[in-house]
C-alpha cells in the first residue's frame, strides 16, 4: 500500500510572485506489478479543493502544475506566481 513517507509537516515560505515547490515522497509497495502505479492527490485544506490526482489537475488556475518523473516516488506541486491567497496548508 502506498502512503506518505511520514506525516511530516513542512513549512514552505515563498516571496509573492515567485514559484513554490511543495514536495511529497510516496513509499513504493515493492510489488513490481504495481511499480509506478502509485499516485498522489493534492488537496488545499482551506477549502478542501482537490487540486490534482496523479498528473491531472482539477483547477482552472494554470499556475498549478504537477511535476513527476515516471517511475519516481517523488511528486511536486508547483505553484507559479504565488499570491497571498495561496497561503495555507496543502496535503498530498
Amino acid at each position: 500500500m502506498a502512503g506518505a513517507e511520514n506525516n511530516t509537516i513542512t513549512n514552505v515560505t515563498v516571496q509573492l510572485g515567485a514559484t513554490a515547490y511543495l514536495h511529497c515522497h510516496v513509499r513504493s509497495t515493492g510489488d513490481r506489478a504495481l511499480a509506478g502505479a502509485e499516485q498522489v492527490s493534492w488537496v488545499r485544506r482551506r477549502d478542501w479543493h482537490i487540486l490534482s490526482s496523479g498528473l491531472f489537475t482539477y483547477t482552472n488556475d494554470e499556475r498549478f502544475q504537477i511535476l513527476h518523473a515516471e517511475g519516481s516516488d517523488d511528486w511536486t506541486l508547483q505553484i507559479k506566481f504565488v499570491q497571498k491567497r495561496d497561503n495555507g496548508t496543502y496535503e498530498c
